[in-house]
């Protein structure tokens, strides 16, 4: 009974750690990181919704000039 409790706490933190890592490289965690950094409170009223700071984040990446042909 110990070794199927093992195994199942086992297996759910290695899913949680997978989760967290496809997250963090798929950008979908973005958010999140960016309420603990801090970094929204120098000069602003507060930090951005999460409307909001998809749609800088889409401006910041598409206003820039591309190097295409």
């Amino acid at each position: 009974m110990k070794a199927l409790q093992k195994f199942r706490k086992v297996a759910w933190r290695t899913l949680r750690r997978s989760w967290h890592g496809l997250r963090e490289w798929s950008g979908d965690a973005a958010y999140e990181r960016y309420l603990q950094s801090g970094t929204h409170q120098v000069g602003t009223n507060g930090p951005l919704t999460a409307k909001e700071f998809y749609l800088e984040r889409l401006n910041r990446r598409y206003s820039q000039p591309t190097r295409g042909c």
